[in-house]
């Protein structure tokens, strides 16, 4: 919430999970994580962690908690700020190392050498479809950097990928959502709900067959009167 009052004009909501809260795709029972640190300490200690030795950190057979966040581009680093003090106030250390974008996507991409980064995804279609990102099949030839494995996740997807009725295809891809919220691989971040767009008269614009933006790749120029 912080971050999409400081960063985000607040035109932005905390995410669930993978999939935009409005789609009708995402389970209306799912809730976001509560920012608690007490709770999240609680949790910690009962696994073992603890600062043993004074210095304000957690730690556990000799090894303290501390992961290191891969960070491409210099405008989000001040995301992983807030989440950085916000971890060392249970004991967690954040470490923020921001790399050129090439060596990033090898790190993550191809070598799969990394504790944590940072990953944007968009939106391409108005169904969603998880395999890409989600299923194991994909940890080899797709996007599934993390090598997330569910099967619950894997078999409902193909199932959903074969269902034509939406509505059952709905509730195919819910179950898969609820699988992955629940599984937490990712800490999910924010959704972008609404934005700024100016209109001038010299736009020409046929109107949105969907509702889910603005159409801005669709908008086409008149010449203005200089250019002619």
């Amino acid at each position: 919430k912080l971050m999409i009052q400081k960063f985000e004009n607040n035109m932005s909501v905390p995410a669930i999970g993978p999939i935009f809260p409005k789609s009708p795709y995402a389970s209306p029972d799912l809730k976001p994580v509560e920012f608690d640190t007490k709770k999240a300490l609680s949790m910690l200690k009962k696994e073992g962690w603890k600062d043993s030795n004074g210095d304000g950190l957690l730690d556990k057979n000799g090894k303290k908690m501390s992961f290191t966040i891969l960070e491409p581009g210099a405008s989000y680093v001040k995301y992983h700020t807030i989440f950085k003090e916000d971890a060392r106030k249970v004991g967690v250390e954040i470490l923020i190392k921001q790399i050129e974008w090439n060596s990033f996507l090898k790190l993550v991409t191809q070598d799969k050498n990394f504790q944590m980064c940072r990953l944007c995804w968009g939106a391409t279609s108005l169904d969603w479809d998880p395999k890409q990102i989600w299923h194991s099949e994909s940890i080899v030839n797709g996007s599934n950097f993390i090598s997330y494995k569910n099967k619950i996740v894997d078999k409902n997807t193909d199932l959903a990928i074969k269902e034509f009725d939406r509505n059952k295809r709905i509730k195919l891809l819910r179950k898969v959502e609820k699988e992955i919220v629940n599984d937490v691989p990712y800490l999910f971040y924010t959704f972008q709900d609404s934005g700024f767009y100016g209109h001038t008269d010299r736009i020409i614009k046929k109107k949105d067959t969907y509702k889910y933006g603005a159409g801005v790749s669709s908008w086409k120029f008149k010449k203005s009167k200089k250019e002619e």
